[in-house]
């Protein structure tokens, strides 16, 4: 059963890194695939989704959401890292045997699961579960970093699919969190 699911996992892997490839395709994925590490979204992409915050909850609310959303992220990364990562050691496709790849991104670290695509998918259905329209746009992001770390040969496709149920899951438990701490806050308010 494993040796099929790697033999998937590696025929996926050089179909995306190896044949459906294109010249623009080489410049985009290598900038899209660390797109929350640049400065633009710092200074974009997260006062942006503060501003929603505020603008659908108020100021209070927009602060506990937030710390749940970067709850989210740390509880994604954090279980990517110490329980899949440092327990499995997969190493990455350049550094397996038998594996011809094309690298076009920097990496480090071991393979599985992606981390890259676990944070993403976190913050992306932590997102979705509070304001459901913003749903599509988010999972198409998520979806597409995800897939870019496939195409620059820094991970298989298994690690991303793993990644982004890790993502899918720590999202959708702080954005419950999140609703519970809402519902009883309304609750006290109208008590008193």
């Amino acid at each position: 059963m494993l040796d099929k699911i790697l033999e998937i996992d590696y025929s996926l892997l050089y179909l995306i890194n190896s044949r459906w490839t294109a010249a623009w395709a080489d410049q985009f994925f290598p900038l899209i695939t660390d797109l929350h590490k640049t400065q633009y979204f710092r200074l974009i992409v997260i006062p942006l989704v503060f501003g929603l915050y505020i603008w659908r909850r108020g100021l209070k609310k927009a602060f506990i959401m937030f710390f749940f959303c970067l709850a989210s992220l740390g509880l994604s990364d954090g279980i990517g890292n110490h329980l899949f990562k440092k327990q499995f050691e997969r190493p990455r496709p350049g550094d397996t045997a038998g594996v011809e790849v094309q690298v076009r991104s920097p990496y480090g670290g071991y393979s599985f699961v992606s981390n890259h695509a676990s944070n993403m998918f976190g913050f992306a259905s932590y997102n979705a579960f509070m304001f459901p329209p913003a749903a599509v746009p988010l999972f198409a992001l998520a979806s597409l970093i995800g897939y870019s770390r496939v195409y620059n040969g820094v991970h298989f496709p298994s690690d991303v699919l793993v990644g982004a149920l890790l993502g899918i899951l720590c999202g959708y438990l702080m954005s419950q969190t999140c609703r519970w701490i809402f519902r009883k806050m309304d609750q006290k308010v109208k008590r008193t």
